[in-house]
């Protein structure tokens, strides 16, 4: 019992040398811990697997026992999930082969329709209470607010969460210059916020959202929402404006350059489009959602067929298809201190929304919420492109 506790404890300190705070482990009613300075979180393995996957260095593991109820986390989860940014190599954060299997097949075979459909509304189709529990209740845009400040996270907040993801539209349909007469197209539109803003500051009077969700069209803000996959629109160059926020990580490798041709084909000569993604950057680091340690995890438990590639990827091939970029926008820390304002309002309602959902799903979004904000926040960059068809 002692050997295994000390051989996991030994493990962690070894992958987390720089640490400079403690994280405690407990195992049969003793505890060994890592890390230098005060104790910041606490982790209680209540099995053999869960303290043996520490032992054996295997974090994704270790992550699959918490989310199954063997491991229970006490005091700062931001604490555990900034660990990794003091990891001894970067190499560390990558899963092992076996888990890397599973997604290889993306580069080479686009997703189907039944596919797409059956892992969106894994994740959208939950309760829509429990959902817009943690999102703003203007927009309920689930995408990356625009933030005034983005490197202020400390509360009180500078900045409401309605506000931001407001802000987030206008600045969209501003750039787009949506006129009245527009015939306008949301792709993956979720709750239809922006199909709204545009009709109803905009004066657009032809304006469609479309999405996977039956929920977010039964309960979505303009009636010109239909759930419809992006291949059965017809491409007959019939939009003068085209919006998509967030949907590209829904695109496996294999599928994006399929994605931006149909694009290409639904809009009309000199018709716009703006396309809004979290991406990672080109680094060594390999922060892709389908060979990293929370990749990996959001892809089994949170948003299924979700992929994000660097912005090389996207540039590469809008201009292949034959689009001309005219604005590209970089921001810093929008996403990190978009995912810390849903995480306090996932806490703060979890004992009115417990009860729709699972203990599995419980804890999940317990990780995704927060290591998405301390790992992918500040390394994954929000971008944003303003294309034009010729």
């Amino acid at each position: 019992m002692a050997m295994i506790l000390d051989k996991a404890a030994d493990q962690m300190s070894w992958m987390f040398s720089r640490l400079p705070y403690s994280i405690r482990l407990t195992y049969k009613d003793q505890s060994r811990s890592y890390g230098s300075g005060p104790e910041r979180f606490h982790a209680l393995c209540k099995s053999d697997r869960a303290i043996g996957a520490l032992a054996r260095r295997d974090l994704s593991d270790f992550f699959d026992f918490y989310v199954m109820g063997e491991v229970e986390f006490e005091g700062d989860i931001y604490a555990m999930m900034e660990s990794r940014n003091f990891l001894r190599d970067d190499q560390l954060w990558k899963v092992a082969i076996r888990h890397r299997l599973r997604y290889w097949s993306t580069y080479l075979f686009p997703s189907t329709v039944r596919r797409k459909l059956v892992a969106v509304s894994s994740h959208y189709d939950l309760p829509n209470e429990f959902i817009e529990s943690y999102l703003d209740t203007k927009t309920r845009a689930y995408s990356c607010a625009i933030w005034k400040d983005p490197a202020n996270i400390a509360e009180p907040y500078d900045q409401t969460l309605e506000d931001s993801q407001d802000f987030k539209h206008t600045f969209a349909a501003e750039r787009l210059q949506v006129q009245p007469g527009d015939k306008f197209l949301d792709v993956g539109c979720g709750y239809g916020y922006m199909v709204h803003k545009v009709e109803s500051e905009f004066g657009c009077k032809d304006a469609l959202g479309i999405t996977l969700s039956q929920n977010q069209i039964e309960t979505g803000y303009s009636k010109n929402l239909k759930r419809m996959h992006y291949l059965e629109l017809p491409s007959e160059g019939q939009f003068d404006k085209i919006y998509t926020c967030g949907m590209i990580s829904h695109l496996d490798k294999s599928e994006i350059r399929r994605y931006y041709q149909k694009l290409y084909g639904l809009l009309k000569s000199g018709g716009k489009i703006w396309t809004h993604m979290i991406s990672p950057p080109c680094s060594t680091a390999g922060l892709t959602n389908y060979n990293t340690i929370s990749g990996t995890f959001s892809q089994k438990y949170v948003f299924p067929d979700h992929y994000q590639f660097p912005a090389h990827v996207h540039i590469r091939m809008l201009e292949e298809t034959g689009f001309r970029i005219k604005e590209v926008y970089f921001r810093y820390g929008h996403y990190a201190k978009t995912l810390r304002h849903w995480y306090k309002r996932y806490v703060e309602n979890l004992p009115k929304t417990r009860h729709m959902i699972t203990p599995t799903i419980e804890r999940a979004w317990h990780l995704y919420l927060t290591y998405a904000s301390i790992l992918d926040g500040p390394h994954s960059i929000l971008k944003q492109y303003l294309s034009v068809k010729p």
